[in-house]
């Protein structure tokens, strides 16, 4: 440890106080510590207080989390960036008796909020180690909702000087820049680091996560703190991309709002918990509040009659979904919302992609699972698809239409054409050289509309359904 310098705010004087923080270190000892951080941390943005959310300072007065060891603030640490808010956040964090560390938030983003940061860390992007973990804050609205070119080279040169022993590194920021990707299109954060709003500004997938996958070897915890601020906000994120961990947690207008709780057992043992400011509830694990994954296989006939009728769909459950969204093939119907749906295939169906994803109010839905289904030969009457086999193939023509018939050779083939009502309007009794024979069709022989083929041999029989156009 090493002091320096750091600077409160009073009027135009500054009063100098000393913090306690960590020089960049190669070689510490690895022993178990735990550390806070939250997000938008003045609470409601009608809320009448100067300072921190009120919720949030009594919990951390609870002594809940009396082993942390520090506490790092992402952003919107101060409802409206002035003197006198950031006076009584240091005259609260002092209450507190834990080191702080800011990340500048878009309400925090004025002179005001710049030459706190200067005083107090020597800018508004820096680092510090704790054990042998490496902590980055950057600042994602210099470049709104980006990383911006200057803040990129310096993420490049610290995680390019870690050591073999840092095997950890923390990655702090506000707005939530990855939800530029499509993956997280329906994720609600707070106003401002939603989908469409990120799409053209973030750089976070171009620029910065590459630098993160270029080193299996080490862990990434990305942490931003834009969410619990809006009615209708997430009040935490989860989601892992390899040795990526991304993370959220906020307050402010939630009612599941929260801090985020972080223990290293050691290098390769970290738990991460979600801890409600209200003390009176209880939070699922952080896994919880992610985009749903894609349901396990659906169960279902892959294979129908020709003919259609009502079948029956389902996949297991998704722990973190409170909806299922059906979409049927052209030809199928059925409406539900829950992990089963009843299907009616018509009699035109021949073939189609049924799906279903998973989804959550706030996060979206994630990605489909699918089922190919077919209408086949009669269940009664489906034999084994080889030389002996009993099938039938159709090939449109100019002149109309072929259907070829493959039987055991030797046998009859009494061949009908039907109307959907039952009505033979065709018949013929053939038997090909070698099992095979043609039936023509001219287009004047058929109006348009649906008919079944039936073939019977003195062993076999199939049925199949054709459409004349």
């Amino acid at each position: 440890m090493k002091w320096i310098q750091k600077y409160r705010l009073k009027g135009l004087a500054a009063v100098v106080f000393l913090l306690w923080i960590h020089p960049v270190m190669q070689a510490q000892s690895d022993t178990a510590y735990a550390f806070i951080v939250a997000g938008h941390a003045y609470g409601a943005h009608e809320g009448g207080n100067t300072g921190l959310h009120p919720a949030f300072l009594n919990s951390l007065q609870s002594g809940y989390d009396s082993t942390a060891a520090f506490i790092v603030l992402t952003g919107d640490i101060v409802n409206f960036s002035t003197t006198e808010s950031w006076q009584q956040v240091e005259d609260e964090l002092a209450g507190i008796g834990l080191p702080a560390y800011y990340v500048m938030g878009n309400h925090d983003n004025n002179e005001v909020g710049w030459q706190v940061f200067e005083e107090l860390f020597g800018g508004t992007y820096y680092s510090f180690y704790w054990q042998n973990d490496l902590h980055i804050v950057l600042n994602s609205t210099e470049g709104d909702r980006s990383i911006s070119p200057g803040q990129i080279d310096f993420l490049d040169d610290q995680i390019s000087q870690a050591g073999d022993t840092t095997r950890n590194i923390f990655i702090y920021f506000h707005e939530v820049i990855w939800n530029s990707h499509e993956k997280y299109t329906g994720v609600k954060s707070n106003s401002r680091s939603r989908y469409d709003q990120m799409v053209e500004n973030s750089n976070y997938w171009e620029e910065v996560h590459p630098m993160f996958v270029r080193e299996p070897e080490k862990n990434f915890y990305v942490i931003s703190g834009d969410v619990g601020g809006n009615p209708d906000a997430i009040a935490g994120f989860y989601d892992r991309w390899d040795n990526v961990t991304l993370l959220s947690s906020g307050m402010g207008e939630v009612t599941d709002e929260n801090y985020l709780l972080v223990r290293l057992r050691s290098s390769d043992s970290i738990e991460l918990e979600l801890v409600p400011l209200d003390p009176g509830m209880i939070l699922p694990g952080i896994e919880y509040y992610s985009v749903p994954p894609a349901p396990d296989s659906i169960s279902g006939p892959a294979s129908i009659p020709e003919g259609g009728g009502l079948f029956e769909y389902a996949v297991p459950e998704v722990s973190n979904a409170d909806d299922y969204l059906w979409e049927l093939p052209l030809g199928a119907s059925g409406t539900s919302n829950s992990m089963s749906i009843e299907v009616t295939f018509d009699a035109v169906f021949s073939e189609g992609e049924l799906s279903v994803r998973a989804a959550r109010e706030g996060f979206g839905s994630g990605p489909a699972v699918s089922l190919q289904v077919t209408a086949d030969l009669n269940p009664d009457h489906v034999m084994a698809q080889d030389a002996a086999a009993l099938r039938a193939g159709f090939t449109e023509s100019v002149e109309g239409l072929v259907i070829g018939i493959h039987s055991p050779e030797g046998e009859l083939c009494s061949i009908r054409i039907m109307e959907i009502n039952g009505r033979t309007i065709l018949s013929r009794t053939t038997g090909g050289i070698g099992g095979y024979s043609e039936m023509k069709i001219l287009k004047n022989d058929l109006p348009g509309g649906i008919f079944f083929l039936s073939v019977s041999t003195p062993t076999q029989h199939l049925t199949r359904k054709f459409v004349v156009r």
